[in-house]
């Protein structure tokens, strides 16, 4: 489970190895910033958290952003998801390259060749249906120049339900 969760649904990422998980959204170079920010408008949107896989022959960080709902004005929570996606990849690797030195972040993460590593930037929807592909194709429309100046994939950009969460590991089962 995420330390900080601020739903139920929240409740249910996790539990991950010691490490890594980098819980973004709750690190004290998100909150410096929006100490920072004179207005809520300035502060900086960002997602739940960075998920560090080196289990296969490449090291992927998924970044998560979860939701318990998308609302019928898609192009206006596309558009907010795509900003916490790309604000966390950008805070991520400020934090990794020691801008910010007051951080949190594992010895596991500190010492990944960042160089090598894929990105995931995953939407995870509560409660919704398994038709995803419409939501899925704009996210991808939406985060096209942050994957272009990063060089994610936009095959890694993944929209996906509470049983799609699971499937990918990211939602631990539920005991009977």
């Amino acid at each position: 489970m995420i330390s900080n969760p601020k739903n139920d649904f929240e409740r249910l990422f996790g539990s991950y190895p010691e490490g890594h998980c980098f819980e973004i959204e709750n690190c004290q170079a998100h909150k410096k910033i929006n100490n920072k920010a004179k207005s809520k408008d300035e502060g900086l949107k960002i997602a739940e958290f960075l998920l560090l896989d080196a289990s296969g022959d490449k090291t992927t960080i998924s970044i998560v952003e979860a939701k318990s709902s998308a609302p019928r004005d898609f192009d206006a929570y596309i558009d907010e998801v795509k900003d916490k996606l790309s604000n966390s990849l950008s805070l991520f690797l400020a934090v990794y390259l020691q801008r910010h030195k007051d951080t949190e972040i594992s010895d596991l993460f500190k010492n990944v060749d960042i160089s090598g590593v894929d990105f995931k930037m995953i939407l995870v929807i509560q409660n919704y249906p398994d038709s995803l592909d419409h939501l899925q194709v704009k996210l991808k429309n939406s985060i096209k120049k942050t994957a272009r100046i990063w060089n994610v994939d936009l095959n890694s950009v993944l929209v996906m339900n509470e049983a799609g969460a699971r499937r990918h590991g990211l939602i631990r089962e539920i005991a009977a």
